[in-house]
């Protein structure tokens, strides 16, 4: 059969713009010829100009495409010999004259063609001649292979893969040497990727690799494909559920693929597929059952690194698809300003933190970075006619890209978000992108062919000027460019002659616009390295060399050391020839940036992609000089440096430079961040989607498929235990201690240490044989150099099954001595992690024991919340509990605390756990087990503790210790402050005690400042009215104190006031200096109001503080008022202004709370003078006249009046000398500094004689003084 092609002259337009007027073509196929073939036709490929077709008699027909057979040239497999190579195995011919080839498949760059035969077994055709002629073909056998199904050939890397019965794919590399079929690796999936793995999965009924040859698609017969990198390793797999299809109206059901092809550049997978029913004969009685296929298409994206290898897109994980691009270029912050947009300049780069965050402008930076991908859409002037795209390149800071499709190309700097195109459509349809593209500096580099002049070119396009071939400067070259890559400031490319060009390029800015300049330095020819141009690679100069100095003597500046090529997946390694001393001379003569390189050396295969940096490090150096090898399912390869030794004067000869370590990765590497030690790829995640919910659904159709939405999704894996472990097993401790010293400062570094400890314990404990040089004990030692020691082995023992504690505590010491270590370096939290091992390895008295010491440091250490689940713990181990010596059963290991509330209700009842209690409960499941009614003599003990700890921090004035103590673990701190409120209690220096108050709560100092406010205004002021709470219960001294309404008032002086109040408390003036309005007001009075509280010690209230409904303004002369003895006429009117503005500057709002909190429970307890020195740092009047009027109307202790009465005055003289700011407020306090002194002196003084009555308690001698001094302060005012 002949298909024609042609063309038709229907278009239609998606704008009006140039490049949309250009007509779509529409394709015809058209029936040209047939040729008839008697046996039948089983199997076909393309032969060069003529098709290979494979017939059921064995016979291979060659028909060319007008339709001629050309019998001459007709195969038959049964004259070909077979054998396993082309040098030393014996030839055999096939005796079965039914076999014949059922699947075929040409490479011409290998000269060969695969072939399935209908027996199952698997060979490949190949002849010396290019011609393929009949008398020349040879057979290799595929060894290992008896039930193939199809085959697949990739040219690039010389590899044949075949389809086998059992659902696995094997893989052949070609041996250019014998020509034999070597295994490469097999496709094959784990009960991990598929839990029946390749058997439920069905027989391959197909392979295609894309079309550049980096990934290969395998379909079974049951259904569902897989994607595989070009060594093995998974990309993709649709045996789950993720990937069937959805019907409406019928159950889903999976792809069913019939056949499948990719499209161009490998952006879509087109399949066709058909319903299970048309696969076996049994068909359905239902008529109306859909049995016809479909066509359906799916999209990929694929790594910039398969087309495009440069060296700038090492760093970042960069993709592309046929119309956009995804960019995860890492945690950074892009700033640009207005002027570096305009003059196109290249922004700055910051490390994103919180305070940066907010520090950038939203107009002028652009968040770039974390797991997000950043889209980048291609503009649709250019794709309309350069669609798909095949290059693609991002520059070392990931600021700018560049894209390539059929001519042309295009960049956009992404901190602008402007595309720049070609002005001249003529120019961009004038050449097309042949060998890539590159970022060297401010330039973009491209090798191109010119349509116009018919010639090969290489091109530099500045990027700051509009995108334009009179800005170019450009160069011609003899051969088509298949690779370029660029390495400071070299241009190295790869011709289709097999030969390598180096180029130094320069950049000139003398002129208006910058310019660049090529000039070629020298040719290398690879033509006895490489095989085939199509093989290479990828390619890249270095400044990694197999001898390696100390990093001190290294150069910052490294220069061209060596030539790295990948070609069809073997590094080869050209280093540079360093002339010496005799030849110094001679090599002057020779132009002087010449470089001349070794032989090549081997130094990996099955490589697939490879990763270096021309970045130089003194910090880690050993991660920067090393060459990273992506290998597919054989995971990743790095080539690492081996530094001297300090102190080493040489580097013995005979001593390993650099080692090829190999490791596993769970991820596909696409990119590797070198300072990190980090590996970045990318994985795909499906979102099902209803299908009744989906636009465009028919509810009538049956036959519509419904895939699920999928999604790109950034892996990252750390692989600097890897390395490490590898160190470590070949004896090289020097050069991994030497690694893990310098990536010390990752945040992650105490995970590496527990994923190399967690992978070797696990490997080691659950071998079946004994291992006679055990890696653990190194491996622990090595751990033991660095400070995260104790917390690396608790964590991996916690996240390890119990069963191989044993085996890992004989090597690292036992539990108890770890534990000690914990406690005397500090490590709270790890020591409290090493106590959940030791109560299920110890006895319930060991496991007691070593609990309260961790409960004294934690006291010490103000660790409260540690405190708290350490009391929990010991409160769950009952006097039942038994002590027996056993070893721990096999059981999960609590990996997690249960979730523990900060603030409990202890009057909240707790459920007790059905069943008999647990011998062992672990310290976070204590919080389940209720507290008992009896206190047995571990409470007693416990308690013992608290208590003494409290004593500890009340003697030692760290009063806010305590109420945090107090509040974690449960402490009754009032009904204990009762009792040591005359003892540990009592403050002998107020000074060092206020202090201590502003140190631990971060309370301001009070200050004063300039208050421009006359004397005289201060008759229009009120001073508000100190009102005295009596209506609430409280308790002082353990006395309670009930307010009785019916209670008769007393008169005094005239004056009437309540009898005996329960309570005294002074309302704080709403505003001390307040403007008034009536100029007629009365003399003001003194109101006791009858307040109400509740609460508790939780949850202290306190009275609103208003200004009294009764308190009126005062007239006469305001001088009268300060020529008291105590009030300066020349600073009160100011300082009672600066004291109304300082009580309105607190310090923070939590200090404040915590304090109001202390406030109350100090004066429910009766510790007065702590009340008091509260009340003077909250600067709250108030709460000062509570505080005396509590002393004046409840038994305190005359000791404890006259420290409260000295104290003031130590008070008000360190005011005057030290601290200013206080004293407004101890001008202010005057009158409770007064009532203080009387009742001391009353107190002190034997009382007049009284008759006395039922309320005799009402007439105490502090009652009268305070009602005396305020009938005094009325009758001045």
């Amino acid at each position: 059969m002949h298909l024609c092609y042609s063309f038709s002259a229907h278009y239609y337009r998606r704008d009006t713009t140039e490049a949309d007027t250009i007509p779509v073509p529409q394709l015809r196929i058209a029936f040209s010829c047939s040729v008839s073939i008697s046996a039948g036709v089983v199997c076909l490929c393309c032969l060069k100009d003529d098709i290979l077709v494979g017939s059921s008699s064995g016979i291979l027909h060659r028909v060319t495409w007008a339709g001629t057979h050309k019998e001459m040239l007709d195969i038959s497999i049964r004259a070909v010999p077979f054998s396993l190579d082309l040098e030393h195995s014996r030839e055999s011919q096939l005796d079965d004259p039914l076999i014949h080839c059922v699947d075929l498949e040409y490479s011409q760059t290998l000269g060969l063609c695969a072939a399935v035969l209908s027996d199952g077994r698997a060979a490949v055709l190949t002849t010396e001649s290019a011609k393929f002629l009949p008398k020349n073909v040879r057979a290799v056998w595929a060894s290992d292979v008896k039930h193939a199904k199809c085959v697949a050939v990739n040219s690039n890397y010389r590899l044949v893969a075949f389809g086998l019965e059992n659902g696995q794919g094997i893989v052949y590399t070609v041996d250019e040497v014998t020509g034999a079929l070597l295994v490469s690796h097999r496709l094959t999936l784990s009960t991990s990727d598929f839990p029946e793995g390749c058997r439920g999965a069905g027989p391959v009924t197909g392979l295609r690799w894309t079309p550049d040859s980096s990934a290969l698609v395998l379909s079974w017969q049951n259904g569902g494909f897989s994607l595989w990198s070009v060594f093995g390793a998974l990309l993709l797999c649709t045996l789950g559920s993720d990937f069937r299809t959805s019907f409406f109206g019928k159950p889903t059901e999976a792809l069913y693929i019939r056949s499948m092809e990719w499209g161009p550049e490998g952006y879509n997978l087109w399949l066709t597929t058909e319903p299970k029913a048309s696969l076996t004969n049994n068909q359905s009685e239902d008529t109306n059952q859909d049995t016809t296929g479909q066509l359906l298409q799916l999209p990929f994206v694929k790594s910039a690194l398969t087309t495009n290898p440069v060296l700038t897109n090492h760093e970042h994980l960069f993709l592309q698809g046929g119309d956009r691009l995804y960019l995860n270029s890492g945690d950074a912050l892009v700033k640009c300003s207005a002027q570096d947009e305009a003059d196109g300049k290249s922004p700055v780069r910051h490390h994103v933190t919180p305070s940066s965050l907010c520090s950038f402008g939203d107009n002028n930076s652009t968040l770039m970075g974390s797991k997000h991908w950043s889209i980048i859409q291609i503009p649709h002037s250019y794709l309309t006619n350069n669609w798909p795209l095949k290059f693609s390149v991002v520059d070392k800071s990931g600021h700018c890209i560049a894209v390539a499709g059929q001519y042309g190309f295009a960049h956009c700097a992404l901190f602008t978000k402007r595309w720049k195109l070609f002005g001249n459509i003529t120019q961009e349809k004038d050449m097309s992108v042949t060998g890539g593209l590159a970022w060297w500096r401010d330039f973009m580099v491209c090798a191109c062919y010119n349509h116009y002049e018919h010639r090969e070119e290489i091109r530099l396009y500045p990027r700051v000027t509009n995108l334009d071939n009179a800005f170019a400067f450009i160069l011609k070259v003899p051969f088509p460019v298949l690779l370029l890559n660029v390495f400071k400031d070299y241009l190295i490319t790869f011709c289709s002659d097999c030969h390598i060009s180096i180029f130094k390029m320069e950049r000139r800015d003398s002129a208006a616009t910058p310019v660049a300049s090529l000039v070629r330095i020298q040719g290398l020819s690879l033509v006895n390295f490489v095989p085939s141009a199509s093989c290479m690679v990828s390619l890249m100069l270095t400044s990694l060399r197999s001898e390696t100095a100390k990093p001190s003597e290294g150069k910052q500046i490294k220069d061209v050391e060596s030539l790295v090529i990948n070609t069809a997946g073997r590094i080869l390694m050209l280093q540079r020839d360093r002339p010496n001393t005799g030849n110094h001379q001679l090599d002057r003569r020779k132009n002087h940036s010449e470089m001349s390189f070794c032989a090549p050396v081997v130094l990996a295969s099955a490589v697939e992609c490879m990763w270096a940096t021309a970045k130089s490090s003194k910090d880690k150096p050993h991660l920067m000089e090393a060459l990273w090898l992506g290998c597919g399912a054989s995971g990743m390869k790095v080539w690492l440096p081996l530094f001297p030794q300090e102190g080493e004067n040489q580097h013995h000869s005979f001593l390993s430079k650099r080692i090829m370590l190999p490791f596993q990765i769970r991820i596909y590497p696409l990119a590797v961040l070198f300072e990190d030690a980090v590996v970045l790829g990318s994985a795909t995640d499906t979102i099902h989607l209803d299908a009744i919910l989906t636009p465009g659904f028919e509810s009538s159709s049956n036959s519509c498929t419904f895939l699920p939405f999928t999604t790109l999704e950034r892996t990252t894996q750390v692989y600097l235990h890897h390395i490490l472990r590898q160190l470590l097993r070949r004896n090289l401790g020097i050069h991994a201690l030497q690694i893990a010293s310098s990536c010390t400062s990752l945040p992650y570094f105490p995970h590496v240490l527990e994923l190399m400890l967690h992978e070797v314990l696990e490997e080691e404990a659950t071998a079946s044989e004994p291992i006679p040089d055990a890696l653990l004990p190194r491996v622990i030692a090595f751990i033991q150099e660095f400070p995260e020691y104790l917390e690396t082995v608790v964590h991996c023992a916690r996240k390890t099954e119990i069963a191989l504690w044993g085996y890992l505590f004989a090597s690292v010491g036992s539990p108890q001595q770890l534990f000690e270590q914990c406690l005397s370096s500090g490590s709270l939290h790890t020591a409290a992690s090493y106590l959940i091992i030791i109560q299920n390895l110890e006895t319930v008295r060991v496991s007691r024991h070593h609990a309260t010491l961790l409960l004294d440091a934690a006291l010490e250490n103000c660790e409260w919340q540690l405190c708290r689940d350490i009391l929990r713990f010991l409160r769950s181990i009952g006097p039942g509990d038994v002590d027996p010596v056993r070893t721990p059963p096999p059981v999960p290991n609590p990996n997690y605390y249960y979730p523990v509330s900060p603030h409990p209700n202890p009057n909240k009842p707790v459920d007790k756990p059905d069943g008999p209690k647990p011998k062992r409960p672990s310290l976070k499941q204590a919080m389940s087990i209720p507290e008992e009614d009896e206190q047995t003599a571990d409470e007693y003990y416990m308690d013992i503790i608290l208590k003494r700890h409290a004593r500890k921090l009340f003697s030692n004035q760290r009063i806010r210790d305590l109420g945090m103590f107090a509040a974690h673990v449960d402490f009754k701190l009032t009904e204990w402050l009762r009792k040591e409120s005359i003892r540990v209690g009592k403050v002998e220096d107020f000074v060092t005690a206020i202090k201590k108050l502003h140190e631990d709560f971060s309370w301001p100092y009070p200050e004063l400042g300039d208050v421009p406010l006359a004397k005289t205004s201060l008759k229009n002021m009120n001073f508000g009215v100190l009102s005295i709470n009596t209506s609430f219960d409280t308790h002082v001294n353990g006395e309670t104190l009930i307010n009785h309404p019916e209670m008769n008032p007393e008169t005094v002086d005239g004056k009437t006031y309540p009898s005996r109040p329960s309570n005294l408390r002074l309302e704080r003036p709403q505003s001390l200096l307040s403007v008034l309005s009536s100029e007629d007001a009365k003399s003001q009075e003194v109101a006791l109001h009858q307040l109400s509280t509740k609460g508790s010690d939780d949850t202290p209230s306190f009275g609103t503080m208003e200004p009294s409904e009764s308190s009126s303004t005062f007239d006469g002369d305001v001088e009268t008022l300060l020529e008291d003895s105590f009030w300066n006429n020349s600073i009160g009117v100011a300082e009672l202004q600066q004291f109304y503005i300082e009580v309105s500057k607190t310090g923070p709002p939590q200090s404040e709370n915590e304090l109001r909190h202390l406030l109350q429970i100090m004066i429910d307890a009766g510790c007065l003078e702590w009340a008091l020195l509260i009340s003077i740092v909250l600067r709250d009047l108030g709460s000062i006249s509570r505080v005396v009027n509590t002393v004046s109307f409840t038994k305190v202790p005359l000791e404890v009046m006259g420290r409260m009465r000295e104290g003031l005055s130590f008070l008000e003289l360190w005011a005057d000398s030290e601290c200013p700011g206080y004293k407004p407020l101890m001008l202010a306090a005057k009158p409770q500094t007064r009532v203080l002194t009387d009742v001391v002196e009353t107190t002190t003084s034997p009382p007049s004689p009284r008759p006395c009555s039922s309320a005799s308690s009402d007439h105490s001698v502090g009652h009268h003084e305070m009602k005396r001094y305020i009938a005094q302060q009325q009758s001045d005012w």
